[in-house]
């Protein structure tokens, strides 16, 4: 029990949503008894803010009388806003904490909780919360992620509960300068080494499925990390599935992550992880494999370069052979040299099946570091003699340099 008065005597009182959407009802129930209302009131003049009457009954006037002092009729309105939309926690601050529940004939939340209004469960749940109290601290970060219109995004993010819920908040500029706010909230499950979060979002009293989230967290504290790295799948504000690398960023407190969110520039090492780390699946049907992106219809094409091959490189005037192999179906670029390790790899078809483009960095004793390689589709396919082609690429010095090739199957 001193814990619970301890919270009492604290700054600030938390709510469970479903206790305080009671408490609000009751409230408000017991304003229009108190009245004899039976007409629905505008939010304004129930609560008391705004243009109301104040010769008329509200909500502001008869806490006025109980506390007898100065009410802010909107309090009550935005923390019923908060818990609208979602928000899995209220906070009661202030002289608030204390006022709701005598206007209702309560000393304190307590005596609330253990009226029949609310189940064992129910109970138990806001129970846990005062005893823990305010031991509980937020945690604040900012997210950073490669979104919409291929830009760098900031959000806002606020774990509450000890690492089990949590609130995220972006904003969108739109053409016309205003911001959309999209606010999604969760709750955060923890398994050996990895948080997820799992969040929801709410239109009017409609809740939907919002973004998941991973992030690598260690065996130490969550909230112990200054950064935390993971990935997110969802949809984005033009209804496409969506994936990609997310860095989360720990600040001290809420006004410091607004500023950061409100701030246009980014940490260019940020940037430099998370640039064009981004999946998109657009949000149409697909009849047709051929349909699923530009490049499926030429993807024949890749399906006849598979094989062993020599790439023998002219770098002025000396030739500098490599012997690769090209996986089929994966098509993986792999080295035939023991001491030769291809990395960063990629095969691309471009211009309608035209053109392949071969990119790969090369660690080991090689005269080459990085090249991209572009060479003709059909002279690759079917010239016996071999295809010639263009790279360019850094050399061993950090050159960069290029020339011309010759690709030649090995038998």
């Amino acid at each position: 029990m001193e814990n619970l008065i301890s919270q009492h005597n604290s700054e600030t009182l938390l709510l469970t949503q479903h206790v305080f959407n009671t408490l609000l009802n009751s409230v408000i129930s017991h304003f229009k008894k108190s009245h004899n209302i039976t007409l629905d009131y505008k939010d304004s003049q129930l609560y008391g803010f705004g243009n109301y009457d104040s010769e008329k009954p509200s909500l502001k006037n008869d806490l006025e009388l109980v506390l007898r002092g100065y009410v802010n009729g909107k309090y009550l309105y935005n923390k019923h806003r908060e818990a609208s939309s979602g928000k899995p926690l209220i906070k009661i601050s202030g002289e608030y904490k204390s006022l709701f529940f005598k206007y209702l004939g309560f000393k304190n939340v307590n005596e609330f909780i253990e009226s029949d209004l609310f189940t064992a469960k129910q109970r138990g749940a806001q129970l846990e919360l005062l005893h823990k109290g305010t031991k509980l601290e937020d945690d604040y970060y900012v997210c950073y992620y490669f979104g919409e219109d291929n830009k760098m995004n900031k959000g806002q993010v606020i774990i509450y509960n000890d690492w089990k819920t949590i609130e995220m908040v972006y904003l969108y500029a739109g053409d016309n300068g205003e911001k959309a706010v999209y606010i999604f909230y969760g709750t955060i499950s923890q398994s050996e080494d990895f948080a997820y979060f799992d969040t929801k979002y709410y239109v009017g009293n409609k809740k939907s499925e919002g973004a998941k989230f991973t992030f690598f967290i260690g065996k130490s504290s969550p909230n112990e990390r200054q950064y935390l790295v993971g990935t997110y799948t969802g949809f984005d504000k033009y209804d496409r599935a969506i994936a990609g690398v997310m860095i989360l960023k720990k600040f001290k407190t809420k006004n410091e992550i607004e500023e950061e969110v409100n701030n246009k520039s980014f940490d260019p090492i940020i940037c430099q992880e998370l640039n064009k780390s981004r999946l998109v699946v657009e949000s149409n049907i697909r009849k047709n494999p051929l349909m699923f992106s530009k490049k499926s219809p030429f993807a024949q094409v890749l399906m006849r370069i598979y094989g062993a091959y020599n790439f023998e490189f002219e770098l002025e005037k000396n030739k500098h052979s490599l012997a690769l192999k090209i996986e089929k179906y994966h098509f993986n670029i792999v080295s035939l040299n023991d001491s030769i390790i291809i990395e960063d790899d990629r095969v691309t078809v471009l211009n309608k099946g035209q053109v392949l483009n071969f990119d790969f960095s090369i660690t080991g004793m090689f005269h080459l570091q990085k090249v991209s390689i572009y060479i003709n589709a059909l002279d690759f396919t079917e010239n016996k003699k071999g295809a010639i082609g263009n790279f360019n690429g850094v050399d061993i010095n950090n050159k960069i340099v290029h020339g011309n090739l010759l690709i030649e199957t090995i038998r």
